[in-house]
């Protein structure tokens, strides 16, 4: 199975067509959250670019697992109704081949899970896992960059916990130290992000050859096989 890690877009639109354009090329894409951007304040809202998402995921050509970010989250206001609100709007996107937020399958030995932003995963099963969840483990390579540590302790937790042979796709951090991390059983990636690039950094898996290619600022790195180090 051929997989293709994406994140943080932060609503960047020539990144989501080539992406489109890519994925009849993998089995699956994995897009690990903030797709919106919370910091275009005004000139184009939340809910504008939610709505763009949703229209573009209704187009998508391939097979796709996403998970939520914190920039796709706003909180619910309980005086009104608002069923976008938490992550909703992405959850209205799912059908059978866009696969979100609270997502549990097993496809071809593995369970993919898409754990939503703010929660802890929760991984059933003896099967190897494919967890897509935005913020990296804690006090790994992937979760931290010049000495800033934004990982989470609950993720390094469940992580520590998964089968033999299970990946961790997430993203948050921009400039990891480094694309990859072991942890337990588990193989965790971050494939970070390069703002001015034309192409979004990305890593491309293989799990039958056991092995994966980081392409990225400017770098092609790889390939890491992993069967090698277990």
């Amino acid at each position: 199975m051929r997989l293709l890690h994406v994140t943080d877009f932060h609503f960047r639109e020539p990144w989501f067509h080539w992406l489109a354009a890519q994925s009849t090329n993998y089995d699956a894409c994995c897009l690990t959250g903030d797709m919106l951007e919370m910091f275009l304040g005004s000139r184009i809202g939340l809910r504008t670019q939610a709505r763009w998402v949703r229209d573009w995921l209704r187009e998508f050509p391939g097979q796709l697992y996403a998970c939520t970010g914190n920039h796709d989250w706003w909180p619910s206001d309980h005086r009104v109704v608002d069923n976008d609100a938490d992550g909703g709007w992405l959850r209205k996107a799912a059908r059978e081949s866009v696969l979100v937020d609270g997502t549990s399958v097993l496809r071809d030995g593995y369970r993919f899970v898409c754990c939503p932003w703010a929660h802890t995963p929760v991984v059933e099963g003896d099967a190897p896992a494919v967890l897509l969840v935005h913020a990296p483990p804690l006090a790994t390579p992937i979760s931290s960059d010049l000495g800033r540590e934004v990982g989470d302790p609950d993720v390094a937790a469940a992580v520590g916990n998964l089968p033999f042979g299970s990946l961790v796709l997430s993203g948050h951090i921009h400039d990891p130290r480094r694309w990859h991390a072991r942890l337990g059983g588990a193989w965790c990636f971050n494939p970070g992000v390069d703002r001015g690039a034309e192409v979004p950094n990305h890593i491309i898996i293989d799990t039958d050859a056991k092995e994966a290619t980081f392409r990225g600022f400017g770098r092609d790195l790889g390939p890491l096989r992993w069967a090698e180090v277990d």
